[in-house]
């Protein structure tokens, strides 16, 4: 199971930002597949919209966790930070 933060903007007619805790079952990390596919349960349409998840800290030195997302368009979807 992957929790993740799906957020959509509309600015029209006024700025809003949706923000929405998705839960997928049957995937184990956040790919483009996997954050079209929450986009699609928390918006209804498989674009339009960032998918945002926590990366646990691993024993390399980090004493923090890494955060990382994808942004999604209609034909494509783009690894982003913050």
């Amino acid at each position: 199971m992957l929790q993740v933060t799906v957020k959509r903007t509309v600015t029209s007619p006024q700025y809003q930002v949706f923000e929405s805790v998705v839960k997928l079952y049957g995937f184990d990390k956040l790919t483009p597949r996997a954050a079209r596919a929450a986009i699609e349960i928390a918006h209804g349409q498989p674009y339009g919209g960032e998918v945002w998840t926590q990366v646990p800290a691993t024993s390399e030195g980090l004493d923090h966790s890494q955060m990382y997302g994808y942004r999604v368009y209609k034909d494509s979807a783009r690894k982003i930070y913050p």
